[in-house]
């Protein structure tokens, strides 16, 4: 009888103890995304997107006892591929939210939010310059008359303006819509819309170029650094760059030899 019953007692106590590494593995072992994404299991991801399948990445479970699922609640905007065994791809297919809900084998769960958002960029010009390029013979009356003539045509009239580029075309990552601001950055009642594009081809003899369509007229304007020949100390961390474009063929004078750029000088953050 006693060996029946110390036989009872070694039963219960492997058992209250499997029981507590169960619950220490649980604890200690949460189900959890990777830290790609936010302590509030966050993650923000824009559309539409560059990469040639779409994708935006992709989501890495941790914890848990593994075979996890993953099921997405708003297909229409975002889709999702359980392409490995502890991840998941994102695609998202048009702007606002969903929710990724990941199951694993115990019936535990953990949920993932979604923002898909449109993708900005805006360009604040802090102040308009001209170059000129074989105009060495040139008088400097000359020269300022080109000077006035180039200045004449950017869109942009004072320091402040700017423009914001929204991608907001499905079809295109790297078209959609401008807003122009030519006096103040935000300034509604003077903001202009029209479309723009950027260059996909994008290397070292390739630079980065924007075209602008505004009021039927269009500006090809290249992202390049910028410089006004005044010293440089390594204080200057963030380059200077501006928009540069030829406009010698949009001004009244010319002369055999000589391109005439705008510049605009791009505001630092």
């Amino acid at each position: 009888m006693r060996r029946i019953q110390k036989q009872l007692g070694m039963l219960f106590v492997f058992l209250c103890t499997v029981i507590l590494t169960g619950c220490n593995d649980e604890e200690s072992n949460p189900l959890r995304f990777d830290q790609s994404v936010d302590e509030d299991n966050t993650v923000d991801v824009c559309f539409p997107r560059s990469e040639e399948d779409g994708s935006a990445g992709a989501v890495t479970i941790l914890g848990g006892d593994g075979n996890y699922t993953a099921q997405c609640d708003n297909a229409a905007v975002l889709k999702i591929d359980m392409k490995y065994p502890n991840a998941f791809v994102l695609y998202p297919q048009d702007w606002g939210e969903a929710h990724v809900t990941v199951t694993d084998g115990t019936g535990a769960s953990i949920v993932l939010k979604v923002v898909v958002y449109q993708s900005k960029q805006t360009l604040t010009v802090g102040y308009m310059d001209v170059l000129i390029t074989g105009g060495e013979q040139l008088t400097e009356e000359q020269l300022e008359k080109l000077r006035e003539e180039a200045l004449a045509t950017v869109p942009v009239k004072q320091a402040g303006g700017g423009y914001r580029m929204i991608f907001d075309n499905p079809q295109d990552s790297y078209s959609g819509t401008l807003c122009f601001y030519p006096t103040k950055m935000d300034k509604e009642e003077e903001m202009v819309k029209g479309t723009f594009i950027v260059n996909s081809d994008r290397n070292e003899e390739n630079l980065w170029n924007y075209r602008f369509q505004l009021e039927e007229k269009e500006h090809t304007l290249v992202f390049v650094p910028y410089s006004d020949k005044k010293t440089v100390t390594k204080a200057d961390v963030l380059p200077t760059v501006a928009l540069l474009e030829d406009v010698t063929g949009q001004i009244p004078t010319s002369y055999p030899g000589v391109e005439v750029f705008t510049q605009q000088v791009i505001q630092r953050p």
